[in-house]
């Protein structure tokens, strides 16, 4: 199987562009972080979540609700082939509907949904195959917004997440939005601390508490979403590389790779060829694989 089999180019619906949908080969990944709360359903497969040091897992068909700015590893439990949707919902969307940092799970895992999980996957499917759904904008929306509020009322107030206050409770938003802005070049811990006004023992400490990383790691993974975001729209590698300051293109494929489990190239073919569903097919050998949805996405 090659590697474009293994994930679907995400699709951003034009009704409601606060939030993208996934589609595709469940997959597994390392130190993943994010801005958005994301939401994944496997199908096929239990699927294990580890975060600041606890192993999590979901049975087949449960939500796991991963909320922004903590750092998490994850991968299906089963090695045939099995499929996931996922649901990126934008924190301006989250703020219609819900407090800032209302929507945090202690436990990732949606392990009593009431349904929720059925309405997830309603809501995906409407985002994700507009063409051949009924109802419209308004309803998609509404959807979402509903999904939302419902996932909201089950996200319990976990202890261990707050800031603090003043400079403290700041500085995590200060210092990613500082690292994003200084992407191609070594930051050091000096200038952080007196960009977010704190200590250089308590920004580690703040920074290690919300994020689930130290800033150097952040800071990582901040180049790499851009280096994911360049490939997506067509940059070479090696311009890629450059502007997020890895050495060179080998640099970037070696961390990439050990980051997403794909390399660069293999990730950039996915959005220029088939964008994949992940729905298992036979091939000859009677092995199970992942299915193309045959069409090309610009």
């Amino acid at each position: 199987m090659s590697g474009a089999d293994r994930s679907a180019a995400p699709q951003v619906s034009g009704d409601v562009s606060d939030v993208v949908v996934v589609g595709g080969c469940a997959q597994s990944y390392r130190g993943n972080v994010h801005e958005e709360l994301k939401v994944v359903l496997v199908l096929d497969s239990g699927f294990t979540v580890r975060r600041r040091g606890t192993t999590f897992r979901a049975a087949p068909g449960q939500l796991v609700a991963l909320h922004a700015d903590d750092a998490h590893s994850g991968g299906p439990d089963d090695d045939d082939p099995a499929r996931w949707l996922i649901m990126c919902v934008a924190p301006s969307l989250i703020a219609e509907v819900a407090a800032p940092g209302a929507v945090r799970f202690g436990d990732p895992v949606i392990r009593e949904d009431g349904g929720l999980a059925d309405r997830f996957r309603d809501v995906h499917g409407a985002l994700y195959e507009p063409a051949g759904r009924t109802g419209s904008a308004l309803t998609r929306e509404t959807g979402v917004l509903d999904f939302v509020a419902a996932l909201a009322r089950h996200a319990p107030h976990a202890a261990g997440e707050v800031r603090g206050t003043g400079a403290a409770r700041r500085a995590p938003e200060v210092v990613r939005e500082y690292l994003r802005a200084h992407l191609s070049r070594n930051v050091t811990l000096d200038e952080l601390s007196v960009v977010a006004g704190v200590s250089k023992y308590r920004l580690v400490r703040v920074c290690t508490a919300w994020f689930g990383l130290p800033p150097h790691k952040l800071h990582l993974r901040l180049r790499l979403d851009r280096a994911r975001e360049l490939l997506r729209r067509g940059s070479a590698i090696a311009e890629a590389a450059y502007a997020t300051g890895f050495h060179d293109q080998a640099h970037l494929t070696r961390v990439f790779a050990s980051a997403y489990g794909v390399t660069p190239a293999v990730y950039q073919a996915t959005f220029r060829g088939a964008a994949w569903t992940g729905r298992p097919r036979v091939d000859a050998g009677g092995a199970r694989t992942c299915n193309t949805a045959g069409d090309r996405r610009s």
